[in-house]
C-alpha cells in the first residue's frame, strides 16, 4: 500500500461557483468527510472530476444504477473479495464515470484492495479510505445540500448570461462583441465555425489569436496535441447544416459555466446571421484582424505561414504584394458607408481574384473601413499589372456597393518574397494609406515610393525638425504676426514656382511689380538671396515640414 495521504486543510463552501462546480478535492474538504480521516489511496489524478450526486450504497452492480459524476459512499459488505472481481467492480465504475468511491474501513476491509487500487489509478478514479466511521446521511445531504445550491446558482449565472448577451444584440453590438463577452465569462477563448468547418471568428482572452487559430486547427483535426475543447451547434436554418461554437480551454480549464454559456449565445448568433451579410463580415474581420496582428506582432516566418495556410492562403506563392484600400472620404457612422458595404466590396474582388485563380488574403482591418490584402505574383513584373487590375475591380465594386467608383483608394506595396517582410511593407502601405486619402490620377497609390512629406509628417514632432523649421522662418512668422500684408504666402509661391515671377503672380493674383517688392522684403528680412539654391531648398523643407506641424496632410494637396 502507498503511503498515507491526508487530505488539504481548506475550505471549499464559501459561497457557491457556478463556473467550477463542485470536484472530488472540494468534498474531501467537508466536516463530514474530514471527521472519518480521509486518505486518498488511488486515482489522485482524478481527484478535480465534478461531484454531481452523492449516494450511499452497499449494492453490488451499483454501477449499473449510476449516470455518471456520482460520489459513492459504502462500507464495502457487498463488494466482491476476489481480485478478479474487484477489477470489474472498479473498471464498471470508471467506466459509468463515476467521480469517486469512498470506502469506510473496519466493516469488511481493514485496507482497500490492491486490486481495486491498481484499477483505479489506472482509470483515474480516485478511490478514497476513510479511516474513521462517519454518518453517510451526514456527509450525503451535505454533499447535495451545496450540488443542489450549485445548480441553482448555476442556473441563476445562465439566466443572466442570457440577458446580457440579449442587451448586446439589442443595443447595436454585433457577434464579435457577443463572442467577446461569452470568452469572457469562460475565462477561454472562442471560435465561430461555419457549417463547412471553416472558422470564421475568433474571440480571443488571455492567449493571442496566432494561438488560437492554432489550437483550434489542432481541435479540428483531432491531434493527440488538441486541448479539451466544448461545442455547440449553431443553427442555419438549413437541413444537416450548422455551424459551431467552440470553446478551447487554452487559457484555464473549462468550467460549468462554458457549455450552458455557449449554447445561450448560439442562439443569438444564428438570429444575427440571418441578417444580411452578417457572416461575410465576420469573415472579414477576422482575416483582418489576422494582417493586423501580422503588423504588430513580431512572427517567424514559418509561424505566419502556419496561420495563413490554415486559412486557405496556398503556400509555395513566388512573390506576395501587400496593398490597403482606405476610403477617399473620411468615414463614420454618421457620413460614411459601414463595415457591410466595404465587407461587399472586398467580396466582389476576392470573388474575382478566386475565379482567376489568384492567391489571396484579405479582410478588414479593425475599424471596418479599411481593407488590408495580400494578393500572390507568380513573377515580380505582375506587379503593376495586378495593381491595374485591382484597381479597376475595387472601383466597380465600389461602384456597385457604395455609388461611388472614387469611394475607395489602392494603396500598393513593393512585391515581396518572404511573410515576415510583408508584414513590415505591410505597415508601411497603411501608413500611406492613413497619410494620403486623395484619389490618385493613375488608379492606384505606389505606396512603394519614398515621400517626402509622409517622412517629415512622422518627423513632425521631432525637436530638430521643430527648431529647423523656427529658425529658418521666425523671421517671416514674426513679421506677419501683427500685420494684414502677409509674407508667408508669397514664400510658398516662391518655393512652389522656384522663382518665376509670372507663376507667382498668377498664384496670388498680384501684379509683378508687387511680386518684386514682396521677394525683396522677405530677403530683407532673412538677410539672405532667396536665388541661392541651397537657400531655397532650406526654405521649401521648412515650409513643407511646418505644413505637417500644423495639421492632419489628408486635408489638402501638400506643397509641390
Amino acid at each position: 500500500m502507498a503511503p498515507r495521504r491526508e487530505v488539504e486543510d481548506a475550505r471549499p463552501d464559501v459561497g457557491v461557483d457556478a463556473g467550477n462546480g463542485l470536484t472530488v478535492a472540494a468534498v474531501l474538504r467537508f466536516d463530514e468527510l474530514r471527521a472519518g480521516a480521509p486518505e486518498v489511496v488511488a486515482g489522485r489524478a482524478g481527484l478535480g472530476s465534478p461531484v454531481r450526486w452523492a449516494h450511499a450504497s452497499e449494492v453490488p452492480n451499483i454501477a449499473a444504477l449510476l449516470r455518471g459524476g456520482e460520489l459513492v459512499l459504502t462500507t464495502g459488505v457487498r463488494m466482491p473479495t476476489d481480485a478478479a472481481g474487484l477489477r470489474r467492480f472498479g473498471l464498471g465504475l470508471a467506466e459509468r464515470g463515476v467521480a469517486a468511491l469512498v470506502i469506510e474501513l473496519g466493516t469488511a476491509f481493514d485496507a482497500v484492495p490492491d486490486a481495486l487500487a491498481r484499477v483505479a489509478d489506472e482509470h483515474g478514479l480516485p478511490v478514497i479510505a476513510l479511516h474513521r466511521e462517519i454518518p453517510f446521511v451526514d456527509a450525503t445531504q451535505r454533499i447535495n445540500s451545496y450540488v443542489q445550491a450549485g445548480h441553482l446558482e448555476l442556473l441563476r449565472r445562465v439566466d443572466e448570461l442570457h440577458r446580457a448577451f440579449t442587451d448586446i444584440m439589442v443595443q447595436g453590438g454585433g457577434i464579435p462583441e457577443l463572442l467577446k463577452a461569452v470568452a469572457d465569462e469562460i475565462r477561454n477563448p472562442v471560435v465561430l465555425e461555419r457549417e463547412d468547418g471553416q472558422l470564421l471568428y475568433q474571440a480571443v482572452h488571455a492567449r493571442d489569436r496566432a494561438a488560437v487559430v492554432g489550437e483550434w486547427d489542432a481541435v479540428r483535426r483531432g491531434l493527440p496535441s488538441a486541448p479539451v475543447s466544448c461545442a455547440v451547434a449553431v443553427p442555419t436554418g438549413r437541413e444537416r447544416a450548422n455551424g459551431r461554437l467552440v470553446a478551447l480551454g487554452i487559457d484555464g480549464p473549462l468550467r460549468e459555466i462554458t457549455r450552458p454559456a455557449l449554447e445561450r449565445a448560439a442562439g443569438l448568433v444564428a438570429l444575427a446571421m440571418r441578417q444580411a451579410r452578417q457572416e461575410e463580415v465576420l469573415q472579414a474581420r477576422a482575416r483582418g484582424d489576422v494582417l493586423a496582428n501580422l503588423m504588430s506582432r513580431e512572427l517567424s516566418e514559418a509561424e505566419i505561414a502556419r496561420q495563413l495556410t490554415i486559412l486557405g492562403f496556398p503556400a509555395g506563392v513566388a512573390h506576395l504584394l501587400p496593398c490597403v484600400v482606405v476610403p477617399s472620404m473620411p468615414t463614420g457612422a454618421e457620413h460614411g458607408p459601414d463595415e457591410i458595404a466595404w465587407t461587399m466590396v472586398w467580396q466582389e474582388v476576392r470573388q474575382h481574384l478566386t475565379a482567376q485563380v489568384v492567391p489571396a488574403i484579405g479582410g478588414l482591418l479593425p475599424g471596418g473601413h479599411e481593407v488590408a490584402l495580400v494578393v500572390g505574383l507568380a513573377s515580380a513584373d505582375q506587379r503593376g499589372a495586378r495593381a491595374d487590375e485591382l484597381a479597376r475591380v475595387f472601383a466597380a465594386a465600389c461602384k456597385r456597393h457604395l455609388g461611388d467608383a472614387g469611394a475607395g483608394t489602392l494603396h500598393v506595396g513593393a512585391s515581396i518574397a518572404t511573410w515576415t517582410k510583408v508584414a513590415d511593407e505591410l505597415r508601411e502601405v497603411v501608413d500611406a494609406a492613413a497619410f494620403r486619402r486623395t484619389a490618385p490620377t493613375i488608379g492606384w497609390c505606389d505606396a512603394s515610393i519614398p515621400d517626402l512629406d509622409r517622412l517629415l509628417w512622422q518627423l513632425r514632432d521631432h525637436p530638430d525638425v521643430r527648431a529647423f523649421v523656427e529658425r529658418r522662418l521666425e523671421p517671416i512668422l514674426s513679421h506677419d504676426h501683427n500685420r494684414s500684408l502677409k509674407l508667408l504666402p508669397t514664400l510658398e509661391a516662391f518655393v512652389v514656382e522656384c522663382g518665376q515671377k509670372t507663376g507667382m503672380a498668377r498664384a496670388l493674383h498680384l501684379e509683378r511689380q508687387s511680386v518684386y517688392h514682396r521677394i525683396s522684403r522677405i530677403e530683407e528680412l532673412l538677410d539672405t538671396s532667396l536665388y541661392d539654391e541651397d537657400t531655397r531648398l532650406g526654405f521649401h523643407l521648412a515650409l513643407r515640414a511646418k505644413r505637417m506641424m500644423d495639421g492632419p496632410p489628408c486635408g489638402g494637396p501638400p506643397l509641390a
